[in-house]
Order: C-alpha cells, then structure tokens, then sequence
C-alpha cells in the first residue's frame, strides 16, 4: 500500500461534520457553507440534454475528451485570462478532467518522482486539502508558502529560499479569489 496514506489528514468537511454533530441549531437555519455541491434543482434542459445523449454512454469517452470541448476551453481561458489564442494549444495542453481534485492530485502523480531529490511541493497556505494529499501520496513533501493578508494573500517567492527551489517538483498557485 502507499505509505503516503499514513500521512493523510481528515478532511475539513470531516473534522466540520464532527463538531457539528452535537450542536443544538439556533433560532435561525445554519447556512452550510462547507462545501460546494450544488443546492438547487438541475434545469431541466439539463435532463433532457442527459437523456438525449443516452445514446452514447455505451463506449468511453476519449481520455483527453472531445476536440471541441478541448477548443471551447482554450477559447475561455483566452478570452477570461487575456491569452493570445494562438498561444494555447487544444490538442496538447488541455485536459478535461471530472473536477479539481482529480486533476490536482493527477498533476502531482505526474510531476513528483519518488526516486528525485526534486520531491518538494509548493503550495499556498491556506491551501486546498488535496494539494498536501497530493504531495504526499506522490512521495512529495509539502511546502508551505506563507499567504497573509499584507501581501494581498499572495506567497512571497523572494522569501523562498534558493534550496527549496533547487527541491521544487511542482508548484500549486490559487487565487483565494478565484481569479
């Protein structure tokens, strides 16, 4: 088994759920802000698209997805990133992936070699949970980047120091803004 698994830690929405358990709720409804599963009733253009596409769910999809979705994406991150279009290629440096986690914890599997010295990864804190899982069940090591609020919750890169740079195999860098 992956030793990585004995460095895991609880998830937060675990940890949440726990001390929630036995709290009595307050004249008003909690408002669950823990975590980012849609609340509302899927449109029902939505199901009709589902079923309409039934059709197709009888062979798996190509892994790196259909070559339109491929090219719609590029056009977004072109238009919402200010990126020359002819600057991002379709083909070979877009890949849909079912949500972030799996694309972020694929991308360390990819990147951190167990038998490297470069097994550092970077990562903001505070910091998305699987970034550290990531890094831990590639073999890595974390590295945590400092994000205070003085620095506009950015890392300072100046203040890392020449040896973690020397040991970096992969970086993560978010927006706590989402931009």
């Amino acid at each position: 088994m992956n030793p990585g698994f004995k460095r895991l830690q609880p998830y937060p929405f675990q940890r949440l759920a726990a001390l929630r358990r036995n709290l009595t709720p307050a004249a008003m409804p909690a408002i669950n802000l823990s975590i980012g599963e849609p609340q509302n009733a899927t449109p029902a253009f939505i199901h009709q698209a589902l079923v309409d596409a039934l059709a197709t769910t009888s062979k798996y999809p190509a892994t790196k997805g259909e070559a339109p979705l491929r090219n719609a994406v590029s056009d977004w991150l072109a238009r919402r990133f200010k990126i020359p279009r002819d600057k991002i290629d379709a083909e070979r440096m877009v890949l849909p992936a079912n949500g972030t986690r799996e694309a972020l914890f694929a991308v360390a599997q990819t990147f951190v070699a167990r038998d490297n010295r470069k097994s550092l990864v970077l990562m903001p804190n505070p910091f998305y949970q699987i970034y550290e899982g990531a890094a831990f069940l590639a073999g890595g090591t974390p590295y945590f980047m400092s994000c205070p609020a003085s620095t506009g919750f950015l890392p300072d890169f100046s203040a890392i120091p020449p040896s973690v740079w020397q040991a970096c195999a992969l970086i993560y860098i978010c927006s706590p803004f989402n931009e």
